[in-house]
């Protein structure tokens, strides 16, 4: 069954419940304050509204997307052609399995900084790494988020999927295949509806200690949060022995802290941080990190892969 764009809020109102919206600045939705309309928006509350907003799209032929807070995120300046699902199904629990062992459910849609406080308060121990990583559960996993050399991957336990089909399923840890800022599910498309993960128990006020510690050196390095920015625009570069080259420091023996591309501009604080000065359009960034790259290119031989994704706005086979 397939709908003329025209009649599909109709038709998504009749499956899901509740009216999209038409025309909404993904600017709004974006970190990086960058972007144009979509087509169609949708802010899903509910995991079952996510998978039915997804299904209403896929049945009518509608070219989908499902963001969670928009913090890795850069939008086309010509918006998007078709349905972005803003995820907002959030909310944990925690199921004891033993004296010393919880599980910790998290919705996709929970922020990450929700999964910190909540393991914090009730003294679980082995998440503090993702202190002051932004974003949301659903899209850590599908990056293997990081930082201080662990990885979202390293705790994952399970994760209940959908695929591009719409078929749900559980899968284990070994099933995404982690690496560094990767997952399986760049491949597969397959988007995260909740995840659990079995952290230890530890001590309340060594873990805040912790937390405390990650917070203030994440300050000294990076941008306040009313920078217009994305986060590290650039992965590390992994070389084939396995070393990483912070891209940071890359960007830094090139001079990249002085380049700037109309309203883009890289942080004076950190190389990797490309950020909005205030009229930025998404060619500008585009514009700025591709000659970053050739910088990088030129002086080391070295290619620069990018952590921030572009989401285009026309399908890339047209």
């Amino acid at each position: 069954m397939k709908f003329p764009p025209a009649e599909f809020p109709r038709f998504f109102q009749e499956t899901v419940g509740r009216p999209l919206r038409a025309g909404v600045l993904l600017r709004d939705h974006s970190n990086f304050r960058i972007g144009g309309p979509a087509d169609f928006f949708f802010e899903a509350v509910s995991i079952e509204e996510v998978r039915t907003a997804l299904s209403a799209a896929r049945s009518c032929g509608i070219r989908s997307y499902l963001i969670g807070g928009g913090y890795n995120l850069l939008f086309a300046d010509a918006g998007f052609r078709g349905l972005i699902v803003k995820n907002a199904a959030g909310g944990m629990s925690l199921e004891r399995l033993s004296p010393e062992k919880y599980r910790l459910i998290a919705m996709s849609g929970t922020p990450l900084a929700d999964v910190v406080e909540f393991c914090a308060a009730n003294a679980l121990s082995g998440l503090e790494f993702l202190t002051g990583i932004p974003g949301s559960v659903g899209g850590a996993v599908y990056g293997n988020a990081g930082a201080f050399g662990r990885c979202l991957g390293d705790v994952l336990e399970e994760a209940d999927l959908l695929s591009r089909e719409g078929i749900p399923r559980r899968e284990t840890r070994k099933y995404f295949e982690f690496a560094y800022r990767h997952s399986r599910l760049k491949a597969t498309g397959e988007v995260v509806l909740q995840a659990s993960f079995v952290p230890a128990p530890g001590d309340r006020a060594e873990i805040r200690f912790r937390m405390d510690e990650i917070l203030a050196l994440r300050a000294s390095r990076h941008p306040s949060r009313g920078l217009a920015y994305a986060g590290s625009y650039f992965k590390n570069y992994l070389g084939p022995d396995g070393v990483k080259t912070p891209a940071g420091y890359l960007l830094d023996q090139v001079g990249s802290k002085e380049a700037a591309v109309g309203g883009a501009a890289v942080f004076a604080g950190h190389a990797n941080f490309l950020y909005n000065r205030g009229d930025a359009t998404a060619a500008d960034i585009l514009t700025l990190a591709r000659e970053l790259k050739e910088r990088v290119r030129a002086k080391f031989g070295l290619d620069l892969a990018e952590e921030v994704i572009f989401l285009q706005a026309e399908p890339e086979d047209g």
